[in-house]
């Protein structure tokens, strides 16, 4: 497998003014899916293959892609959208929104496993006395493969993305992103298991970025899962591919709460005292 490829960028403001424009996003892609067969029994007399059978009934969750965008503190809202299909291939997924909180991109495309494309964008504005995140998720399980006996197969795909921040880490408006893309075997062998799945992430900040500066970075890996089916018969595959983009921002504010000192409890009390002490002359006079 490919290692990561990273690119860093530091913005080159010293100190960020809070601002309720601040953008704090995530972004990638999913494609170039393909696979590679490498026969495992040359002296069998059985070509490497894989058959494309589709299930009589399609496994839930099928194909799908949704967004979501929460706001939390002085208002609470929440708006979702999805966008679904048990027939795989059959159509195009688009649950794209935007709302006054944030904006989501969550689309699946492709009418073959070759040229299947996932595209997953979130991002959100921070704004004091409001927690915010949104999220754009696309899914896929397919259960149609069939791979020949004594045969080896890999899949590949390209996972490529970015993600950012727009406030250092020191600002009570605290933003996080997140990008990660997955590909694996699903109900083959156990987890523990190599090369039976593959993932890419991306996040900001990071532990190690400067924290009075806002943190971007981008990045691209080839991903790879393989299997070997040293069996005499045939077998079939199931596979899940996912991408997922949030961002967050987070007010940590301190609470303003007035606390009375205790000279203001006794003054405050002794007011009230002279207040009924007037009440009840004017009541007798």
């Amino acid at each position: 497998m490919n290692p990561i490829v990273k690119t860093l960028a530091l913005t080159a403001a010293l100190a960020v003014p809070l601002s309720a424009g601040a953008q704090v996003s995530a972004q990638g892609t999913l494609t170039n899916f393909s696979y590679a067969l490498v026969d495992l029994l040359p002296n069998d007399g059985i070509a490497p293959s894989l058959s494309i059978v589709k299930p009589q009934f399609a496994s839930y969750p099928g194909t799908r892609a949704g967004g979501d965008i929460i706001e939390t503190g002085l208002r609470a809202t929440r708006n979702m959208s999805e966008d679904r299909t048990g027939a795989l291939y059959s159509r195009d997924l688009d649950a794209s929104m935007s709302t006054r909180q944030g904006s989501v991109v969550s689309t699946i495309s492709g009418r073959h496993f070759q040229d299947l494309a996932l595209h997953a964008a979130a991002s959100t504005t921070g704004s004091i006395g409001y927690d915010r995140s949104a999220t754009a998720s696309n899914f896929m399980f397919i259960e149609e493969f069939v791979l020949s006996p004594g045969t080896q197969i890999t899949f590949f795909a390209d996972a490529s993305g970015s993600v950012a921040t727009s406030l250092p880490r020191t600002n009570v408006l605290r933003e996080n992103s997140t990008l990660k893309a997955s590909m694996r075997f699903e109900g083959l062998v156990p987890d523990w298991y190599p090369d039976i799945s593959a993932g890419f992430e991306l996040t900001a900040p990071i532990s190690s970025s400067a924290p009075n500066l806002p943190f971007s970075q981008s990045g691209s890996e080839r991903l790879s899962i393989m299997f070997d089916n040293t069996e005499s018969t045939s077998l079939k595959l199931k596979l899940s591919i996912s991408l997922w983009a949030e961002a967050q921002s987070r007010d940590t504010t301190p609470s303003t709460s007035p606390v009375p000192e205790p000279a203001t409890y006794g003054m405050l009390l002794a007011g009230l005292a002279l207040v009924a002490g007037a009440v009840r002359r004017k009541r007798v006079g």
